[in-house]
């Protein structure tokens, strides 16, 4: 038979039947404690037995109960109908011990303190400017972890080799980036995961992942879950940080430094700068004046003997200069009658050949009525220099004329 039902009434019905079950109310449940959170005056914890776990809760008390503790709670099964979600509600509990797990976690960091992978891990160097976070790359931790460094240095590198943080898998994915970046040039590792339950951070409480970290050549800091919570990690790295915020800020601390040194430095070789300029200064002005005082008494010393050697130059200039004015002049006049002499012999020379040169001059013939015969741009001087049909260009005084040789009659002797 189908029935129709509402969630409301399929919620009230569902606690009225966690009500109505005696086996349900007044019973003792026991198991390891695996988270404990408080609000105002109230106390929650997660019991957990093996795979399985349930939520309890404690009003109005605030009871002090650790993570791993093995404890009793009495009290009763509730259904609240408005989440749907079942809650134990304890009214007290009786510490019976510590539990299995937090046993063999505690064995373990005893194993491996003893195994002396607790202490001399690598250091962060002095200066960061590369890191790799080995984290899930969907995660909200690794946002806050580039967040927080770049926020303050943006020139830190950050890369990030992707991996499962948690689940089947994940243990062997984070040791297999840890021992692969040893070959990597990186100055930290980062492990970075956010906040979850014991159950999330499981894979960090890991032997194998524990050891990988500890025998890590690259310094490793280890960001996983909130400040509360230590894993075997936490205590195999060199530096720990309470979460990814935390991490970006010891990377930043490292980065930042770069500059604070580099102010220090200039500082101290603006100072060292200046009290070698003063100290410059200071010889200089003794130099200064000592070597004033000195030029001083040297000009005093000379001026003297200057004064009496320039009066002997003067005279003796003098006398010189007018004995070589009285040479100059006898020079100059004695050139004056040679050239006049030279330029009235040259003067009749030039006269002379100036009248051969228009005797010879073959214009003033060719004025009178002769021609000058050219072929080819060659002067001809007779007839033994033409040919018949020759053409023949006659320079007149007034004008050129262009002939043509029809004939040549060449005299018996040429």
């Amino acid at each position: 038979m189908n029935r129709q039902m509402t969630v409301s009434q399929l919620s009230r019905y569902i606690k009225g039947v966690f009500e109505d079950e005696e086996l349900l109310h007044d019973i003792t449940l026991s198991g390891e404690v695996a988270e404990v959170s408080y609000s105002d005056k109230h106390t929650f914890l997660v019991l957990s037995d093996g795979a399985f776990s349930v939520r309890c809760i404690h009003f109005s008390s605030r009871d002090k109960v650790e993570k791993g503790a093995f404890i009793a709670l009495r009290g009763s099964v509730n259904f609240y109908d408005k989440r749907n979600s079942v809650t134990f509600t304890y009214s007290e509990f009786f510490l019976q011990g510590v539990g299995d797990k937090n046993t063999k976690l505690m064995q373990l960091k005893q194993k491996l303190c003893d195994q002396g992978y607790f202490t001399d891990r690598p250091q962060l160097p002095k200066y960061i400017v590369r890191v790799v976070a080995v984290t899930s790359p969907d995660g909200a931790a690794i946002r806050d972890f580039i967040r927080v460094v770049h926020d303050e240095n943006p020139f830190v590198v950050i890369e990030v080799y992707p991996v499962k943080v948690q689940g089947e898998g994940a243990v062997a994915r984070m040791c297999d980036a840890v021992n692969k970046l040893q070959s990597y040039n990186t100055d930290a590792i980062v492990l970075c995961r956010g906040g979850g339950s014991d159950e999330d951070l499981d894979a960090f409480n890991d032997e194998q992942l524990a050891v990988a970290v500890a025998t890590s050549r690259i310094p490793v800091i280890s960001a996983v879950g909130h400040e509360i919570d230590y894993t075997l990690c936490d205590y195999c790295a060199g530096t720990r940080a309470g979460t990814p915020s935390i991490a970006g800020q010891v990377v930043n601390a490292h980065a930042s430094r770069i500059f604070t040194d580099l102010a220090t430095y200039m500082t101290a070789i603006k100072s060292l700068a200046e009290s070698k300029y003063r100290r410059s200064v200071i010889r200089l002005n003794r130099l200064g004046k000592a070597t004033t005082y000195a030029a001083t008494r040297r000009i005093n010393g000379q001026y003297g003997l200057l004064r009496s050697t320039a009066t002997d130059l003067r005279y003796c200039t003098t006398k010189r200069l007018q004995v070589f004015a009285d040479k100059t002049c006898d020079c100059a006049a004695r050139m004056k009658s040679a050239l006049a002499v030279r330029y009235t012999a040259s003067r009749a020379k030039t006269d002379k050949l100036t009248a051969l040169l228009s005797a010879l001059d073959p214009h003033r013939i060719i004025k009178v009525g002769y021609a000058a015969v050219v072929k080819k741009d060659k002067r001809i001087s007779g007839a033994v220099g033409l040919d018949i049909n020759d053409d023949i260009d006659l320079i007149f005084s007034d004008g050129i004329a262009t002939a043509h040789i029809t004939a040549v009659k060449r005299n018996a002797n040429g």
